[in-house]
């Protein structure tokens, strides 16, 4: 059997980061790693979310010279690593600030940094880190919908619904095809160099299981072909349940592997290994028993279908995931070319960082053609309109009138609203220290906030920061991190999830939607 591409793909960085290091360091890496000096920051595992990064390191050698600083990373629209001097240090205090501006986000493996001192009347000493991660460039993740489809519905075919014009990678407006499968729009993806051959992939659920469905377009497949391994070709998923937004994959990744056939599917788990200064996301592969089907149409193309049962999630499937699908295309030369929704190059494709949202839309409420007519009369309109109501006030504050409040009831939440407002920035705000000041009991003020708003405290606080977070993203340039802790928000991680619950969007997106110039 061949060797699996995704071991293959992290055998093969390993190789190359071992060679750079070798290579550049000029003296064997074994024997290298020296009591003498070595890294105070940055450490192997590090995640640098800002525009720089500052090397410090630990000298205790006597007659240093210089230290020589050099780093190992992955340049924009490469899956090779590139060597680069990033300076020397003659004397204490052996720091340096390397500005990482130009750099694009280093993840899956990171980058690597090497210290070699030169000793006057010694040998060299060596330190190195690896796995430093850089989330410093935003990324714009789209929130795509999942729609429902019930179990045991065949699969439906891909529907035509336009044309719209995009860029494609060299840059050239060019004019693109819309389609949609169960009513949702699909996924394209990216990166496929023969114009003849495309791809699609679309995400429905049901109660039982999350559904992946992939179309691809290729005149020149043919199954029988020598030379053509079709167990090296075929699907991977990648989900993040936890939307922790992790620059590589964890033990909470779910990533799944569809060969086109010989193989049966296969799970590949990642544990991430730190010792000494050295990081390696090693994987593990083990079979599983998820239900898919792998239609191939000679020198038209193939679909598959692969399903993640709702128990791969734990105790329920979650509203949002973070994920992606990469493509295992087999080139005339029968060798695998990998594209995938989301990511240019090998190192943001695995990444979880770089993923897009997919949220589950609602269950419809009849699934057949002779309630489908009942909705259309009188009664089914009346229901419809009071569950869309219904749904409208849980989703967001609706305030009651002043007709249906009396004075004193109105005062009264204004009070509590003025104190939530007046302390919301507090990332440790509770609703017994409202109350308290309300001169409320905890019950009550909540009561009182749900008949007013249609939140419970907690949703009603994140819904207001969430306000506050929108008009500071409309009118000024703080980064979302600074923005996230003015509001009161722990993280700007917690920020994201809040706009993607009352919003439907990202704060990204949302300022380049809305920022006021």
């Amino acid at each position: 059997m061949n060797y699996l591409n995704i071991k293959s793909a992290v055998i093969r960085a390993m190789a190359l980061l071992a060679v750079a290091v070798f290579v550049v360091g000029g003296i064997a890496i074994a024997s290298a790693q020296s009591n003498c000096i070595t890294f105070e920051s940055p450490l192997a595992g590090s995640v640098i979310p800002e525009m720089s990064c500052t090397i410090s390191l630990n000298v205790e050698c006597r007659n240093v010279t210089k230290v020589d600083l050099q780093a190992r990373y992955i340049p924009e629209h490469s899956d090779s690593p590139m060597i680069v001097s990033l300076g020397t240090i003659s004397r204490p205090p052996y720091k340096l600030i390397w500005n990482t501006y130009n750099l694009q986000n280093q993840l899956f493996t990171g980058i690597g940094i090497l210290a070699e001192a030169a000793i006057s009347g010694g040998a060299p000493q060596v330190a190195r880190q690896e796995g430093i991660f850089l989330t410093h460039k935003s990324i714009d993740r789209k929130m795509i919908e999942v729609p429902y489809l019930p179990s045991g519905a065949p699969a439906q075919e891909l529907k035509p619904a336009g044309k719209r014009v995009v860029r494609n990678s060299e840059g050239l407006l060019v004019e693109d095809s819309i389609y949609t499968y169960a009513g949702a729009e699909v996924q394209k993806f990216n990166g496929i160099v023969d114009p003849q051959k495309s791809a699609w992939g679309a995400v429905i659920w049901n109660e039982k299981e999350l559904i992946f469905q992939v179309y691809v377009t290729d005149p020149s497949f043919y199954s029988k072909q020598p030379g053509k391994d079709l167990a090296d070709a075929g699907l991977e998923i990648m989900i993040d349940p936890t939307r922790k937004r992790a620059p590589y994959p964890t033990d909470r990744t779910i990533f799944i592997v569809v060969p086109l056939e010989k193989v049966v599917p296969y799970a590949v788990n990642y544990r991430a290994e730190i010792a000494d200064g050295a990081f390696k996301p090693i994987p593990k592969s083990t079979s599983i028993d998820y239900p898919y089907n792998v239609g191939l149409s000679e020198f038209k193309g193939y679909n598959i279908r692969a399903s993640v049962p709702k128990e791969a999630f734990g105790k329920s499937m979650p509203d949002t995931i973070s994920c992606n699908m990469a493509l295992r295309l087999l080139d005339a030369d029968g060798k695998v070319q990998k594209v995938s929704l989301t990511g240019s190059n090998v190192y943001e494709m695995y990444s979880p960082f770089s993923w897009n949202d997919y949220y589950r839309t609602q269950k419809p409420l009849f699934m057949n053609s002779a309630l489908q007519w009942g909705i259309f009369s009188a009664i089914g309109f009346l229901i419809a309109l009071a569950v869309y109501a219904l749904v409208s006030k849980l989703r967001k504050p609706q305030l009651l009138s002043n007709f249906e409040r009396s004075e004193e009831a109105k005062a009264v939440f204004e009070r509590v609203n003025a104190v939530i407002e007046q302390e919301l920035i507090k990332k440790d705000l509770k609703i017994d220290y409202v109350a308290n000041k309300c001169g409320m009991d905890q019950q009550s003020l909540n009561t009182l906030i749900k008949r007013n708003t249609g939140f419970n405290f907690i949703n009603y606080l994140q819904y207001c920061r969430s306000e506050v977070a929108k008009e500071r993203l409309r009118s000024s340039r703080s980064s979302e991190t600074s923005i996230a802790d003015l509001c009161g928000f722990d993280s700007a991680i917690e920020m994201e999830k809040c706009f993607g619950k009352f919003y439907h969007t990202t704060p990204y997106k949302f300022r380049t939607q809305q920022q006021v110039a």
